[in-house]
């Protein structure tokens, strides 16, 4: 086997990823909802749990690949986190780009190379897919509107279930 496991490590990732769905989650019904709490805090978090949790399984591999894969969609979710409460100028679009390449290749590779369980690697697949369509909204004019809430709603929602099912074990 190419991967190794540490003992808790992917329960560890797994609220990371649930963590970042859930405040994700709340910022968008606090945006839609309630317009006293809104800002870019809520997506600072969610983006900063979401960077960790990439870091943390970037520590955790051996396979070279993977690694690369996580590391820039770490990097990636790291940025657009800072640039949710900060102006980055020119740095967004390349921040938008490494988040978008890193997660899509990551989940395709986890999918691929049987990571986790089952359907811990077919959820992570999807979230991929889902962060890749919530990154393209920027660039994209269809995607944007009632489309765009959508696919950010089922984004952070396969966060949250990817999340449970990285927590349990083979």
């Amino acid at each position: 086997m190419a991967t190794t496991r540490t003992s808790g490590g992917s329960s560890l990732v797994g609220w990371f990823f649930l963590a970042s769905g859930i405040v994700y989650l709340l910022g968008l019904l606090f945006n839609n909802v309630v317009k006293a709490l809104t800002g870019g805090w809520w997506d600072f978090f969610a983006f900063a749990l979401l960077a960790v949790g990439l870091f943390l399984l970037f520590l955790w591999r051996t396979d070279l690949l993977l690694r690369i894969a996580f590391i820039v969609g770490a990097v990636g979710w790291a940025l657009l986190a800072v640039g949710s409460v900060a102006a980055l100028g020119g740095v967004s679009t390349i921040a938008i780009l490494l988040a978008l390449i890193g997660t899509l290749v990551a989940g395709i590779l986890v999918f691929i190379r049987h990571l986790f369980t089952r359907n811990a690697d077919l959820v992570f697949l999807l979230m991929a897919i889902f962060a890749a369509l919530l990154l393209l909204a920027a660039w994209v004019a269809f995607l944007g509107g009632t489309l765009g809430v959508t696919i950010a709603v089922i984004f952070g929602i396969l966060l949250v279930v990817s999340g449970v099912f990285i927590q349990r074990r083979r």
